[in-house]
């Protein structure tokens, strides 16, 4: 079930999909040209936890996991691996001039710059300097996206696109329930990915912060003609902002 970055962010690009609420039908169907395969991939083991350590302000740069984020003295950097081992917290972290391995409260320098690594989540790593306080999500994602009741569905392939970026549900699957979120820019390519998502999880989209209250992986592994398939969905509950 799993699709490559490339072809989520021409899906986003291409505006193929509207936001679905929870009320929304579930009979919602992906692309026909979407693969309704089960992926055959083995569930990864569960984050020991816990899930943020560091300072309690988020205030800085959000690097999200997964995706390439612009850095406010130039270039870019990516959240690229996570671990943790149920007390303390590491991120690898990559840039244009290689990879390193940081912990909270250390210094690490990215594009010939440094930084000090303020807070690492699961979902991010928050980066400070002598000169910069302001994160680097804006403001004017503020009426996207639509939820019902503070909760907001995406559902399997099916993109839900803002003024500024996009999310798509690219992979759901069930034993254990887990889901893949791709967000994604026209122009950045992409900004996140959140893979195997399980229920209780928190991830960052569009300046605020969304736990995945429920994963419902559906019925994908028949043929998407067969007249008991069913697209799987995530439901995400705001919580805040970033």
């Amino acid at each position: 079930m799993r699709i490559g970055g490339a072809v989520c962010l021409t899906l986003l690009l291409a505006g193929c999909g509207a936001t679905g609420t929870p009320e929304a039908s579930d009979s919602t169907a992906p692309p026909a040209s979407a693969s309704s395969t089960p992926s055959s991939r083995p569930a990864p083991a569960a984050d020991k936890g816990p899930e943020c350590e560091g300072a309690r302000s988020a205030t800085g740069v959000h690097l999200l996991r997964g995706g390439a984020t612009a850095l406010p003295d130039g270039g870019k950097a990516t959240y690229a691996e996570a671990a943790a081992d149920g007390r303390h917290r590491t991120a690898v972290l990559s840039a244009d001039d290689g990879r390193r391995t940081v912990a909270p409260g250390g210094k690490v320098t990215l594009g010939g710059h440094s930084y000090t690594v303020a807070q690492i989540c699961t979902y991010r790593v928050v980066l400070t300097t002598a000169d910069h306080s302001g994160t680097n999500q804006g403001a004017q994602m503020a009426t996207w996206p639509t939820t019902q009741d503070g909760h907001w569905r995406l559902r399997w392939h099916v993109p839900d696109n803002g003024p500024a970026m996009g999310a798509v549900l690219t992979d759901v699957q069930g034993g254990p329930e887990r889901a893949s979120i791709s967000v994604t820019a026209p122009g950045q390519g992409q900004l996140a990915f959140y893979d195997d998502v399980r229920k209780g999880g928190t991830v960052e989209i569009a300046n605020r912060l969304w736990r995945v209250e429920a994963i419902d992986p559906g019925n994908m592994g028949v043929d998407m003609n067969a007249p008991d398939f069913k697209a799987g969905h995530v439901d995400l509950r705001e919580l805040g902002k970033a």
